[in-house]
């Protein structure tokens, strides 16, 4: 009961996590032209990052700029740009000429005080190669007319980080309902290791009891033989 208690629990850990980690917003650009890839952020200005593949754990992965919150302190290439207000909390990347080779996904990571507390926006980036020199953006269901590109791109990063908190803490609740699985098995096993001695010890004091009266009876019937 137990077992399949924890192994339900730590599924369910393991979808939410997959599900909410999944969750990209796709941005279509042409090849030759420029293509910007938004990320903005409030609060403290702090330094960030941007990166090719999904956001790890730590930094960006593959660096592809990074910044003290001011200006730019490392570019990898010179067609990755940041041309909006970096200071403003603007860090929307810009990657000029672009080819198809950019396509994938990259990661927008905020540096902020704290444990888990880093705001990670992952985005899709799809370049075709037959364009008309036009830059869309791929049609998406929680896309609304009164949307900014910069406010889809913080509403994917709180779906995205929703599923990786309640992964993690569905996975922290499981480790905590096996240790104490352990701890009750354990405690049921020294509990039984004392109560064997104990009724061992009883039987035996039982049968020394009923040993006794007999031969108080065997002494008292030779005593009346010798008269």
């Amino acid at each position: 009961k137990y077992i399949w208690l924890i192994i339900t629990t730590s599924c369910s850990g393991f979808c939410l996590f997959t599900d909410g980690v999944n969750s990209y917003h796709r941005v279509t650009g042409v090849v030759g032209q420029s293509v910007t890839l938004p990320c903005h952020y409030n609060g403290e200005v702090t330094s960030m990052c941007w990166g090719r593949g999904a956001c790890p754990w730590l930094q960006c992965g593959t660096n592809i700029i990074w910044t003290d919150g001011y200006r730019v302190t490392y570019r990898r290439n010179g067609r990755y740009q940041l041309n909006g207000n970096i200071g403003g909390r603007d860090v929307s990347l810009t990657i000029n000429n672009a080819a198809v080779s950019d396509s994938g996904l990259y990661c927008c990571r905020i540096e902020v005080r704290g444990w888990f507390n880093d705001i990670k926006t992952t985005l899709e980036l799809r370049i075709n190669p037959d364009g008309n020199g036009t830059v869309t953006q791929s049609p998406d269901p929680h896309w609304h007319s009164n949307q900014t590109p910069a406010a889809l791109a913080q509403e994917t990063w709180m779906s995205t980080n929703k599923g990786v908190y309640i992964g993690i803490s569905v996975a922290i609740l499981a480790l905590l309902l096996m240790f104490v699985v352990f701890l009750i098995r354990r405690s049921n096993k020294v509990e039984l290791l004392r109560v064997i001695p104990l009724k061992d010890s009883h039987i035996g004091a039982l049968k020394n009891a009923a040993l006794k009266p007999i031969e108080a009876e065997d002494n008292v019937y030779i005593i009346d033989d010798y008269h």
